[in-house]
């Protein structure tokens, strides 16, 4: 039984129920009201050394690696690396397996008021701005690790998903989305201190190569591309601001850099960011 394991997990690869923040100091279990953040829905924590384990509950599970469902995704990464910020949680703590709270080992605080909170009310103690350090680059760790893999393997996907549609035959799906796998395995590991597991990088994978197989419209794709580059080259190569952002998503979609977008519109990167997020 669950309830005889000191540790359990607590979200599947593929679906963050719980923000579970891993703090390794004494007295954790009040690091939410030292960083002036909500209670969390239990606080199971080591009564040896006074770690702690705080989890939020979410009232609307986010699926992770959903191309129909970007937003929801990229706004929990955001509101996740904001509180670890404020609480100075472990960044390397995958937010999956997390200690017990019904196991008697750990000293459980549980939240009388409940503890489940929509993403809003999250956000209402936070300043995304101010809390979340650029330096340290989010999206290697927690949440932002799922973000920034669908993000490299999808645009991957867009260029590749032409050739191996034209491979034909039998069971050329599956090695596409196996290929799709290895190379979500290979960048999570050469680009993440805490690497996310096979079963994370599959359900991207598996999410990323059924959306570019089923609904992805290359030609249509290349189409707007192609319009969007003559009418570039009948401006001079000085397009309006505006169009500039439409050029920098289909470069993207295509599957350049974001910095070589950057120099060929001559445009800032962080611009170029904001317009492709």
């Amino acid at each position: 039984m669950a309830s005889r394991k000191r540790y359990i997990q607590a979200n599947p690869p593929w679906l963050r129920s719980w923000l579970i923040f891993d703090i390794d100091r004494e007295n954790a279990a009040l690091a939410w009201d030292d960083a002036h953040l909500p209670e969390p829905f239990w606080t199971s924590q080591n009564p040896a050394n006074g770690h702690a384990h705080l989890c939020f509950g979410l009232d609307a599970p986010v699926l992770l690696g959903q191309h129909d469902r970007q937003k929801p995704m990229r706004y929990l990464a955001a509101v996740e690396s904001a509180m670890r910020e404020k609480l100075q949680s472990d960044p390397g703590y995958s937010g999956l397996v997390t200690k017990n709270p019904a196991h008697p080992h750990w000293r459980t605080f549980w939240n009388r008021d409940g503890g489940l909170y929509e993403l809003g009310d999250l956000l209402e103690w936070l300043d995304l701005p101010k809390f979340i350090n650029k330096k340290d680059r989010p999206e290697r760790v927690g949440i932002g690790r799922n973000v920034d893999t669908f993000d490299h393997i999808r645009f991957l996907a867009y260029r590749s998903v032409a050739g191996w549609k034209a491979q034909g035959g039998q069971g050329v799906f599956v090695r596409y989305l196996n290929h799709l796998h290895d190379l979500a395995i290979q960048y999570t590991h050469n680009e993440h201190p805490q690497p996310l597991d096979r079963p994370e990088c599959h359900h991207i994978a598996k999410s990323v190569a059924r959306w570019t197989w089923n609904k992805f419209d290359i030609e249509a794709s290349n189409q707007k591309f192609s319009a969007l580059q003559s009418w570039r080259g009948q401006q001079g190569g000085r397009p309006a601001m505006e169009d500039k952002q439409t050029s920098a998503r289909l470069m993207r979609a295509q599957g350049m850099t974001i910095r070589t977008i950057a120099n060929q519109l001559k445009v800032s990167v962080g611009a170029v960011h904001k317009w492709c997020s």
